[in-house]
């Protein structure tokens, strides 16, 4: 495995759909917020564990937007551990890469090309896992 630190521009190019995405999940999210205190309860926005009645891989984010808005970083966490694990290293590099204009860029062979797709299957497994046991 090797780590290189190439120069980029220190302003990323987000894609338009990227954005759009983003702006559709915060307004879906500001409606549930708002719907569930008109209605006194909350309101289920999850269509596969309306299906299925199983919390899907990223069920508790929204829960834990709003537990790290008030403050509850901890819980927030507790809420989906590999989403805002994710979420943290995603800030920690586009930060880097503002501050110094450099991005890390790693090189694996093919072997750990494998080993690392496996480890994230089994990470993505055992967060669904976890989400359905105590989060769901």
């Amino acid at each position: 495995m090797k780590i290189e630190w190439v120069r980029v521009a220190r302003r990323p190019d987000w894609p338009w759909w990227l954005m759009l995405l983003l702006t559709l999940w915060f307004a879906l999210g500001a409606a549930n917020v708002f719907l569930a205190a008109a209605v006194g309860r909350p309101v289920q926005l999850c269509l596969f564990k309306r299906i299925t009645g199983y919390p899907c891989p990223t069920c508790g984010f929204t829960r834990g937007l709003l537990a790290f808005l008030h403050g509850h970083p901890i819980q927030a966490w507790l809420y989906n551990p590999l989403l805002f694990s994710f979420l943290a290293a995603l800030v920690a590099i586009v930060s880097i890469r503002i501050l110094s204009g450099r991005n890390p860029r790693l090189r694996l062979t093919q072997p750990e090309r494998i080993a690392a797709w496996i480890m994230l299957s089994l990470m993505f497994v055992a967060n669904w896992l976890y989400v359905i046991r105590y989060v769901g």
